[in-house]
């Protein structure tokens, strides 16, 4: 299994950013599903053209975690402070580092502006999975996902101290060209079981216009220990939002971005319902928000208009019979609802 991640997973930016930068994005995330607390870990590249029309590579790092309400930052760095190894396995911002290895992945940060200090080992214990060329506005994006891991390592953030045994975790890894802005949105969640001895694992993604009124292309993903269960796409889902959350969000990312949003809550739904059914495979699953946080940018085709996305923490109950196996299960959710 660690072969195939291994096979799999590198940085593209070095290899496909030369051939054509305008527009380039990539990212690692990480979500750690801990018992009372979610985790997120970014690490990102993105193509900026300077006022002489030369491009550059932008990394930024962001962390957030939820322990009770949302908190952390979101670091920008200069392109001199970014390192890609010849093996296109190891990336380095700064003083921060995400190294994908035969066993895994390593990510150690160290944020000291915003008082964030970490060391962290991600090993998979599902099989990574590959969806390539997924339209987003006028452009693509591919990404690799592996829906569970085993997390180990400590965070501190702030005051806050985290050490991390065993917990289960999520990994994402997105590349493509687009425009943040564009017409498009999307929802993204991760699913795992509040029980580590059970054996599911569900990932969830809808891609929308910009206003929500068509999907472009949805799927449910469920895997039963390292292997897939059932892939469910397009015609074979279904989803329903229910009511919006009453709460403000608990921080806005960066902090300054506060001043051009309104309290106003339009992408987040209080339950978001998924059913899917192809032949006898069916599952069902409502997720609940919690709290959220919202991370933001100016929309780079109008600048009247910033792109939002609202990461949520809640819970999740699924059922359903998948290969002749019944599902029924409490899961730790974190979806990402984006508003272009």
């Amino acid at each position: 299994m660690t072969a195939v991640l291994a096979g799999s997973d590198f940085l593209r930016a070095p290899v496909l950013a030369a051939a054509d930068p305008d527009g380039y994005k990539e990212w690692h995330h990480f979500v750690i599903h801990g018992a009372d607390r979610r985790i997120l870990i970014n690490l990102s590249l993105t193509d900026e053209t300077t006022a002489a029309g030369r491009h550059r590579l932008v990394p930024r790092v962001i962390v957030i975690a939820h322990d009770g309400r949302w908190s952390g930052a979101i670091e920008r760095f200069d392109g001199s402070d970014l390192e890609v190894s010849a093996d296109l396995g190891n990336l380095t911002v700064g003083d921060n580092t995400m190294t994908v290895g035969p066993d895994g992945y390593r990510v150690q940060l160290d944020l000291p502006g915003s008082r964030i200090q970490g060391d962290l080992v991600f090993t998979p214990v599902s099989r990574p999975f590959v969806v390539n060329n997924q339209p987003v506005g006028a452009g693509r994006m591919n990404w690799l996902f592996v829906p569970r891991l085993r997390a180990e390592g400590r965070l501190r953030l702030a005051d806050a101290e985290h050490r991390i045994a065993g917990e289960l975790a999520y990994h994402d890894h997105n590349w493509g060209r687009f425009r943040w802005g564009d017409d498009f949105g999307w929802v993204w969640g991760t699913i795992l079981p509040e029980e580590p001895g059970d054996p599911w694992s569900m990932v969830f993604l809808q891609m929308t216009d910009r206003r929500r009124l068509h999907y472009l292309s949805q799927a449910l993903y469920v895997w039963h220990h390292d292997k897939p269960a059932a892939i469910f796409r397009h015609a074979a889902v279904s989803t329903e939002r229910v009511g919006t959350p009453a709460a403000p969000p608990d921080c806005t990312l960066p902090p300054p971005m506060r001043l051009v949003l309104d309290g106003t809550v339009s992408g987040i739904p209080e339950r978001f319902r998924i059913a899917a059914a192809r032949v006898d495979d069916k599952v069902h699953a409502e997720f609940r928000t919690g709290s959220y946080a919202r991370l933001a940018q100016p929309s780079e085709l109008c600048l009247t208009r910033s792109t939002v996305l609202y990461e949520t923490n809640g819970t999740a109950t699924v059922t359903g019979r998948i290969g002749g196996r019944d599902i029924a299960f409490t899961g730790a959710g974190v979806f990402e609802f984006l508003d272009g």
